[in-house]
């Protein structure tokens, strides 16, 4: 995946987009993290806030018309947040902090501004703050005067303190009842024209830039009220005293009299809130309709949703592993594809999805990050940079599948005109090859059709792993086969295995078992006895494969089985843990998803991927695969408690199943050709195997390692214990391994890996 179009999807990302309420506010108050520190009785963090972004707290409070209450979310709901009843209360509730601390160095220009309403007011005081000679100029006989004649109230004592801030404005002069009549009677280096609708406008409209409020007069600014523009808030003329002090300074600075002091367009915000679950509440009524108390204003500011989209992270453990906004996660997959950065900043966070496409689904604007890091791991693995590790066990899972020992093709000869392929997967017959068996028989005895077999492994892992050749030799030879079978149609079970035809073998005609079975009589029928209710886990690799979830649906219906939906299944299905390959990349994440799996109910789960039902089981969760329930219904309790196979048993399982079909199919016998370090005998206790699977490690591992030692001598022997150790590197892995000689072999004490290259001595 290329940098530009990374920038193209980060961009798609709207958790940044500015909050309903904020965006149609003139001054852009925050307004969910003033109501955020009300929320948390911070009243002084709250008016430090709202100070710095309107100048004149007391009196915008008191003045301003709530444009950003017709945008509250809120009011889809019950009612709009009292923005401006927390604005009054936090002034209220902080009276003794106002007293702000800036330290500019004067500077040696002059600054005339001509009216002394809130843009006047605003752009006199910014201007003085940053060290310029400020001189205001008003006509009325007092700064109050004006307030007073614009606003209903009549008295100083709510917006007084605002008031005598500005009279003590260092660097400010304050010239009242002073009207100029002329621009020639002032000095001034840079002038702001704020006198009103009806004010004096010293000829300039005629060359007034509505954009930069920029006149023909080189350094003279004129507010869009004097020019004669409408306003739609009393808000406007503040915003505009704010914007022009920073073109007044500009101008001062570099003699350019552009600027956008003018503009104030409300871009539709695409900002998503997901306000499903919100419960209602009406708005708080203030026993002083003044302002809310500490506790009123607290409890308003709860109703708060403090707006953001949020669903990714709230549905992505990976995301919330991180705690990373998708556009930082997008940040770091660039820094780690530029071929300048020394450090793949993320190669583990990359390799740590799931890939289980959920994004893409609940995404308001369907960004893909399964896509992306998709694409990111076929960019890393092509450039020599994805750590071989992270997918070496399961690259060389796969081609176990495809190897002599486990592949199989049956093709029975063609007495029948409708053909058809069964391809079950690698999983289906390593977690129980009763599975594959049970169904391939019942097939053969229900479809009237040839049936064919293959064995083999669908090449997930290779394009999990970002290894698109050999992904693409996994899916030639699948072609291959079946072209060899008189290009039948295909029987799936697997929903990745689905998933993976669908996408790269979309013109082989293909139906998913259970679409089939449910065409057909049920296998295991509908008795009296009612088993406890149960819930559908939906494979993550399904949510884009409605009628397998209806068919598995349908099936567990006709059985008798009564059904319970969890809260994200079908097409919002979160992954089990098992996709992606993140075993060896994240355990801590593996395990905080499973964790999060199990306890999403309470009831026994049936399955249609075996990969879910074996990593329940292994979480202690009772779970069916559903063919348990169509084929061994007399053994369901039974079967709930089966121990998922350990990662040697599920290779053991796989040669077992080639095996046995061979024999039942012709009467052929696997060749047994086994290696020399395959006659290693070894004993291993339960507690060995647990570990060996958490670290991936597989009884050949162990054997290779111990003939190793044995046929060179290298080794050491702990005489105080009569352990020997010894060390073997296999590729990108080093396997450990401490061992002691018992009768008719060897007994293993401990073992585990890590990928370290040991260089030795000669």
């Amino acid at each position: 995946m290329d940098l530009i179009k990374l920038r193209d999807i980060k961009e798609t990302c709207i958790r940044d987009e500015p909050v309903f309420c904020s965006n149609s506010c003139p001054l852009g108050v925050d307004v969910r993290e003033l109501a955020a520190r009300i929320s948390r009785s911070d009243f002084s963090g709250a008016y430090k806030l709202y100070r710095k972004q309107v100048v004149f707290p007391h009196i915008v409070s008191m003045m301003c018309d709530e444009p950003c209450r017709n945008s509250c979310i809120r009011s889809d709901i019950d009612e709009p947040i009292s923005i401006r009843l927390l604005e009054r209360s936090c002034c209220e509730q902080a009276k003794k902090n106002i007293e702000p601390a800036y330290y500019m160095p004067a500077k040696n220009k002059v600054v005339a501004v001509i009216g002394a309403g809130l843009g006047g007011l605003s752009c006199a005081v910014k201007l003085a703050l940053k060290g310029y000679e400020v001189n205001l100029y008003e006509k009325q006989a007092s700064v109050v005067s004006w307030l007073i004649e614009h606003d209903a109230v009549n008295s100083t004592e709510l917006y007084g303190l605002d008031i005598e801030q500005i009279l003590k404005t260092e660097n400010l002069a304050v010239h009242l009842q002073k009207e100029v009549r002329s621009l020639n009677h002032i000095e001034f280096d840079a002038a702001y024209i704020a006198t009103g609708i009806d004010g004096r406008s010293f000829k300039l409209t005629e060359s007034f830039d509505p954009v930069s409020l920029a006149t023909a007069e080189k350094g003279v600014f004129i507010s869009g009220r004097t020019a004669g523009q409408p306003e739609y808030s009393v808000l406007i003329p503040l915003r505009q005293g704010i914007s022009v002090s920073q073109s007044i300074e500009n101008f001062l600075k570099t003699g350019n009299m552009g600027g956008k002091a003018g503009e104030f367009n409300i871009v539709p915000s695409r900002l998503y809130v997901d306000t499903k679950t919100t419960i209602k509440s009406a708005a708080v009524k203030p026993v002083n309709k003044q302002a809310y108390s500490a506790s009123e204003a607290v409890k308003e500011a709860d109703r708060c949703l403090l707006c953001e989209c949020s669903v990714c992270i709230n549905s992505c453990e990976l995301l919330d592993f991180y705690n990373k906004k998708p556009k930082k996660i997008i940040d770091d997959i660039s820094a780690s594809l530029n071929v300048v950065t020394t450090t793949r900043v993320a190669s583990r966070q990359i390799n740590s999805c799931n890939l289980c496409g959920l994004c893409n689904v609940i995404c308001p604007t369907g960004l893909d990050f399964e896509e992306v890091f998709l694409s990111s791991r076929r960019a890393l693995y092509k450039g020599g940079n994805l750590p071989p590790a992270f997918h070496d066990f399961w690259i060389r899972d796969m081609d176990f599948s495809n190897s002599e020992e486990a592949f199989l093709f049956i093709n029975p000869p063609q007495s029948k005109s409708k053909r058809y392929l069964f391809f079950p997967g690698c999983q289906l017959g390593a977690s129980d090859p009763r599975y594959v068996t049970d169904t391939y028989d019942y097939l053969k005895k229900n479809i009237n059709g040839s049936i064919s077999l293959m064995l083999g492994c669908c090449g997930a892992p290779a394009e999990w792993a970002g290894q698109e050749e050999k992904f693409t030799e996994v899916i030639a030879m699948i072609r291959e086969h079946w072209q060899k079978a008189g290009c039948p149609e295909l029987i799936l079970t697997c929903p990745t295995c689905i998933k993976m035809f669908a996408t790269y073998l979309g013109d082989l005609p293909r139906h998913s078992l259970w679409s089939i079975m449910g065409r057909m009589d049920t296998p295991h029928k509908a008795n009296e006895r009612k088993f406890d209710k149960f819930t559908v886990f939906d494979a993550c690799a399904s949510r884009n494969d409605i009628e397998t979830r209806n068919s598995v649906r349908k099936l567990i219906q006709n059985s008798g089985y009564a059904m319970e939906e969890l809260d994200y299944s079908g097409g919002q299905a979160k992954c089990c843990g098992y996709g992606g390959q993140i075993h060896a990349v994240n355990p801590l994440l593996l395990d905080r998803i499973v964790s999060n799996r199990v306890s999403d109910s309470p009831l026994d789960y049936i399955t249609y991927c075996t990969n879910c039902r074996d990593t329940f089981a292994n979480a202690g969760k009772r779970a069916f695969h559903i063919l348990d329930l169509l084929f061994r219904a007399d053994e369901i309790q039974k079967r709930a408690l089966r121990k998922p196979p350990t990662l040697t048993q599920r290779r053991n399982n796989r040669r077992g199943l080639k095996r046995d079909l061979l024999k039942i199919n012709g009467g052929a016998v696997m060749p047994s050709q086994k290696n020399e370090f395959e006659c290693v005998k070894v004993a291993i206790s339960e507690e060995i195997y647990e570990k060996m699977d958490q670290d991936l490690i597989v009884l050949e591992d162990v054997q290779r390692t111990i003939h190793h030692c044995e046929k060179t001598g290298e080794k050491v022997l702990d005489r105080a214990t009569g352990n020997i150790a010894g060390h073997l590197q296999s590729g990108y892995i080093t396997y450990w391994v401490v061992y002691q000689p018992v009768k008719d072999g060897f007994k293993l004490v401990d073992v585990y890996s890590h990928r370290l290259v040991i260089e030795e001595e000669k």
